[in-house]
């Protein structure tokens, strides 16, 4: 078992044969190893612990017993599930879940050992994968969140943040960062995109960083000129938040940069989500131009961004409706697009999706027509 995976528990199966009646009645040894179809030796060395069962092995003496397979491994004490136990509760190979989400083995290796996805994904591979191994995406995105490589490179770069930030601070400097310089670049390789890429979204949360230090300065002059010790307080807690939010800004910005482009829709599905919110309602009648298209909406489709309307068909084409999901995705992260790929025009700002309410996952029929 690799160092730091699940490991399972041979005390766990030896309790479970013999409380857990299978067919009205206990099993035996050689009754368990016959369902397996191997010999008695090898299920009595799983039960001492002398033989560790392949995960798909696991499985099948899950499905004997009416179990999950994660009840057959010994808890994760002292650090959270990774994405390897979560594989192996649910009793697959690393070669039988890359195969399954139509990835490389290389590239799966990648998601365990670093806990880095893919830049070559249509954002919906954490879904796949939560779909894969039969657990909540919350799971999947907390696993690959607390993962110890993972946890140090956000370290890292929340470290090379922090040196860009600082500049923020000094009077009369220009607080952006220029595509060669070397704080830059080792951020760069920590997101393993294009620096042209890695530019533009770290002068964005340099901006939203300068921007915070002037909002504190005004916070500071609000409470120096107060016209009652009611308003000095009141400008005096919104300084004191401003400040501990710009104390963990360059922590905040390393988590948003990694998360955003670990899931970033592909070029084809931002100008499909602009085309959908550019049209001025909840749905859009889209033409099926090609392949590529096609596999831009499915990818929407998964990820719940828009629903496809089957039940008003239109010729040439489909009639997508978006969602409130949809909406308040690209409505919250379209300035980051707009870094991402910058030849795609921005959406119009909407303060309002194009349904009244935030229970409608799609919108109601009063608001298609």
């Amino acid at each position: 078992m690799t160092r730091g995976a699940a490991k399972f528990d041979p005390q766990i199966l030896k309790k479970l044969r013999a409380s857990r009646e299978v067919g009205g009645r206990t099993l035996s040894a050689a009754e368990l190893a016959g369902l397996l179809k191997t010999s008695k030796a090898r299920v009595l060395a799983y039960e001492s612990g002398r033989s560790v069962p392949e995960p798909g092995r696991i499985r099948q003496i899950a499905q004997i017993f009416g179990v999950h397979p994660r009840e057959l491994y010994e808890p994760a004490r002292g650090r959270p599930e990774q994405i390897r136990d979560l594989r192996s509760y649910a009793g697959f190979t690393a070669a039988e879940i890359a195969e399954h989400l139509g990835v490389s083995r290389a590239t799966y290796r990648d998601i365990e050992r670093q806990g880095i996805l893919p830049t070559r994904d249509d954002g919906t591979l954490p879904l796949r994968l939560a779909d894969a191994l039969r657990v909540p995406l919350s799971m999947i995105h907390r696993a690959l969140d607390h993962h110890p490589v993972a946890a140090q490179r956000r370290e890292a770069i929340t470290a090379h943040l922090q040196v860009l930030f600082d500049r923020a601070h000094e009077q009369y400097q220009p607080a952006v960062v220029n595509p060669d310089e070397a704080e830059l670049l080792e951020i760069t390789k920590l997101l393993r995109r294009p620096v042209t890429v890695v530019c533009r979204l770290v002068n964005h949360e340099l901006a939203l960083y300068r921007s915070m230090l002037k909002r504190l300065q005004v916070a500071n002059v609000n409470v120096a000129y107060a016209q009652s010790a009611k308003a000095a307080e009141e400008a005096s807690k919104s300084g004191a938040a401003l400040e501990a939010a710009i104390v963990e800004r360059p922590v905040r910005a390393a988590s948003t940069l990694v998360r955003f482009l670990a899931e970033a829709m592909t070029s084809q599905q931002w100008r499909t989500m602009v085309y959908l919110l550019e049209h001025g309602s909840a749905w859009a009648v889209v033409p099926s131009l090609d392949e590529e298209t096609d596999q831009a909406w499915n990818g929407l489709i998964a990820r719940g961004f828009v629903t496809e309307d089957r039940e008003r068909q239109v010729t040439d084409g489909k009639r997508m409706n978006l969602t409130y999901e949809g909406w308040r995705r690209c409505s919250q992260q379209a300035p980051l697009y707009g870094c991402l790929y910058p030849r795609v025009a921005a959406p119009r700002a909407r303060a309002r999706p194009p349904w009244p309410t935030r229970r409608s996952e799609v919108a109601p029929a009063d608001f298609r027509e």
